[in-house]
C-alpha cells in the first residue's frame, strides 16, 4: 500500500488502461461476471503491473491537464486492444448465425448469456464450444498477460496510430469474416445440397409438401454434418485461438511504434 500511495499517479494511469481492456475484451467483459469481480480483476492486474513500469508520468496536482490527456490515451489503448480481441471473437458469431439462417434455427432466437444479444441455437453452441476451448487452452491467462505485456511495448503517455490504420482494420475485418465462413462452410454446403435435392424433388413430385418435409431433413443433415466435421472445427478453433493473440501482438507493435 505504501508503494501505491507514493506512486498513485502511475497506478491510476495503469488502471485506466486495464479497466478499459477488461470492459471491452471477450470473456472478461461477459455480463455473467459480477461488476465487483471485473473491478477487482482490473485493479489486481494494475497492482501487479505498476511496480514494473518506470515511465515518467505527470503529477495530477501540478500538471492536471497533461495527466488528463495521458489518462484518455491510456483508456483508448485499452479500448482498442479489447475491441480487436472482440472483433476476432466475432468470427464464431458469424459462423453460428450463417448456419442458423440456413438450418432454420434463426426462427428460435435465444439470449446469449455472455452478451445478452439475440442469437440462434447454433450460434450459442459455437460460442459455448469456443469459450470452453479458449478457457481450456489458457486463453484467459493469455489475455491478462497480453495487457500486462502492453506496458513494455506502449509506454505510458506514448500512443500513435499507423497512417494506414483504416486499411488495416478493413483487412482484419475481412479475415475475421472469411474465418467465420470457413468455420461454417461444411454445414452450409450440406444444407445447400439439401435445398438443391428438394428443388428437384418438388419438380418430380409436385404433390409433396416440400416445405414440411425439408425442415426435419435439413435439421438432420445439418446436425449430422456438424458431428462429422467436429475434428475440423477443433482445428479451426485452434487457428482462431492463435489468431487472437497474433493480432493483439500486431496491434501492440503498431501502436507502440
Amino acid at each position: 500500500m505504501s508503494y501505491l500511495l507514493q506512486h498513485f499517479d502511475l497506478f491510476l494511469l495503469v488502471s485506466l488502461r486495464i479497466v478499459a481492456f477488461v470492459s471491452t475484451s471477450p470473456l472478461m467483459s461477459m455480463n455473467v461476471w459480477p461488476r465487483w469481480a471485473k473491478i477487482g480483476l482490473a485493479f489486481g492486474l494494475a497492482y501487479v503491473a505498476a511496480p514494473t513500469i518506470d515511465s515518467p508520468v505527470p503529477d495530477i496536482l501540478t500538471n492536471p491537464g497533461q495527466f488528463i490527456v495521458d489518462g484518455v490515451m491510456e483508456a483508448v489503448i485499452g479500448l482498442l486492444l479489447g475491441f480487436i480481441a472482440t472483433l476476432v471473437f466475432s468470427a464464431i458469431s458469424i459462423a453460428g448465425q450463417a448456419v442458423d439462417i440456413q438450418i432454420g434455427f434463426s426462427m428460435a432466437q435465444l439470449v446469449a448469456p455472455g452478451s445478452t444479444a439475440q442469437m440462434g441455437i447454433m450460434g450459442n453452441l459455437y460460442n459455448l464450444l469456443f469459450t470452453l476451448y479458449f478457457l481450456g487452452m489458457g486463453g484467459l491467462d493469455g489475455m491478462m498477460l497480453a495487457i500486462l505485456h502492453s506496458f513494455s511495448v506502449i509506454h505510458i503517455g506514448v500512443f500513435h496510430l499507423p497512417s494506414d490504420w483504416p486499411g488495416t482494420l478493413l483487412h482484419l475485418t475481412g479475415l475475421v469474416m472469411s474465418m467465420g465462413v470457413e468455420l461454417a462452410a461444411p454445414l452450409l454446403v450440406a444444407l445447400f445440397l439439401s435445398d438443391v435435392t428438394f428443388a428437384f424433388l418438388s419438380r418430380a413430385v409436385p404433390q409433396m409438401n416440400v416445405f414440411v418435409v425439408s425442415l426435419p431433413v435439413k435439421l438432420f443433415a445439418g446436425l449430422a454434418m456438424f458431428a462429422i466435421v467436429m475434428p475440423g472445427t477443433m482445428y479451426l478453433f485452434n487457428q482462431l485461438f492463435s489468431f487472437v493473440f497474433n493480432q493483439l501482438q500486431v496491434v501492440l507493435q503498431a501502436m507502440g511504434g
